[in-house]
């Protein structure tokens, strides 16, 4: 099982039944009747009802092919995650109409992409865009710690971000990096209603080219002793104030 594709988790697996995307189901058999239990029966009645296979096994099997991985009891085969074409989204997103975009640059930790994409669908972002290279993809983990969102919100890979930028506002898509170097502070911009929210990595942040194609590089105010947010609370805090700007 360890190359094929694979999720866990109860949300997970149920984002990749909603999606059409499991193929088999491997949960734990247990004399349990709490409320995880009977989660994950009610995936497994969903699962072979749809003539997906499901197999009742003990903890020892799961655990040996998850590791440490928190599992909860349930494991799914899945297809390879859907990644969206950026040309066909765009083509979607036709001006005048509102538009949120998150841009990943460079996001490594898969828990920290998990969390941005459980936002992202939180917020209702239109898209999550993020590089090929170097950069984390959509892994189990991912999947996971998305709580099963990773799916309700289009993951779009691209080639080159600088290029993608340059296509996001020709399309009227104004992009605003956000980064301790911005002399815009959060609190005093006004976000417009097609926007994308760039979000840089844990350790070297917005890239300098990236930084160039910005229409605007914004500041989040930090009147605490620390310097900096961790990315994903970044995002998030971006993420709220345009829906508190832009509600829809």
């Amino acid at each position: 099982m360890a190359n094929e594709n694979i999720v866990y988790g109860p949300h997970a697996v149920a984002d990749a039944l909603d999606a059409n995307r499991a193929h088999r189901l491997w949960i734990l058999k247990t004399s349990d009747k709490g409320k995880a239990a009977q989660a994950r029966e009610a995936l497994a009645t969903r699962a072979a009802e749809s003539g997906i296979t499901v197999e009742w096994v003990e903890r020892s099997y799961l655990d040996s092919r998850m590791g440490r991985a928190n599992h909860q009891g349930i494991i799914a085969k899945v297809s390879p995650f859907p990644y969206t074409d950026f040309s066909e989204w765009l083509d979607e997103n036709p001006p005048p109409q509102a538009c949120l975009v998150v841009i990943l640059d460079g996001i490594q930790d898969p828990g920290n992409l998990g969390h941005i994409l459980r936002m992202a669908a939180g917020f209702r972002a239109d898209g999550v865009i993020i590089p090929e290279r170097r950069a984390c993809g959509v892994t189990p983990t991912v999947e996971k710690t998305s709580a099963g969102n990773a799916g309700k919100v289009p993951v779009i890979k691209v080639n080159n971000l600088t290029r993608t930028i340059e296509k996001l506002k020709g399309a009227d898509i104004w992009c605003y990096a956000a980064d301790t170097s911005g002399k815009t502070s959060l609190n005093q911009a006004e976000f417009p209603a097609r926007m994308a929210w760039i979000i840089g990595g844990e350790h070297d942040g917005v890239s300098r080219l990236v930084l160039e194609k910005s229409d605007e590089v914004i500041s989040i105010p930090m009147p605490g002793p620390i310097e900096s947010f961790n990315v994903a609370t970044s995002a998030a805090v971006g993420l709220y104030e345009y829906r508190r700007q832009i509600p829809g």
